[in-house]
């Protein structure tokens, strides 16, 4: 069983530098970016902002998880789309086997980035459905890494240029 949604948000900043800082890049700058949420990222498993790697991102004392493992199963840098699954973790809970997510990158005419992404929510044996509540959650979440990303690349011209 599966839930499925899709969503799209606005940044100021291109879709390239976006999209390096948020996968190509992500391994180094996330803990840089985003200190209160990231402790390090650790690639255990090919090389980082490569298609196949396998990282273990870890999160500081005191945040609601621990650690996530996840894998960017597609990166297509002519087209600037990822496709990352999110293989264990605690924020998966007790209904969630893995999140799968594809996302695009996409120019918005005015300089900035249009994000694209479609989630897809593989649940484990014996659950049905998700709560709207568990998705808005898991979309702030996302949503929250990105904008704190889109700022601090426009105070940082020069990451990711």
């Amino acid at each position: 069983m599966a839930v499925e949604y899709t969503d799209e948000q606005e940044f100021k900043v291109s879709p390239k530098r976006l999209f390096k800082a948020m996968v190509i890049d992500s391994h180094h700058l996330l803990p840089k970016i985003i200190p209160h949420v990231f402790k390090r990222i650790d690639v255990v498993e090919g090389e980082g902002g490569t298609a196949g790697c396998i990282r273990i991102l870890r999160f500081v004392d005191g945040a609601p998880f621990t650690h996530l493992k996840d894998t960017f199963e597609v990166i297509d840098t002519e087209n600037l789309m990822v496709k990352v699954v999110i293989l264990e973790g605690p924020m998966l809970g007790e209904k969630i086997e893995s999140l799968h997510s594809n996302k695009w990158f996409l120019d918005s005419g005015d300089g900035g980035c249009i994000l694209k992404w479609k989630t897809k929510l593989h649940l484990k044996p014996g659950h049905t459905n998700v709560s709207e509540e568990e998705l808005k959650a898991i979309r702030e979440q996302s949503v929250a890494f990105l904008k704190a990303t889109d700022e601090y690349l426009l105070a940082h011209p020069e990451v990711c240029a």
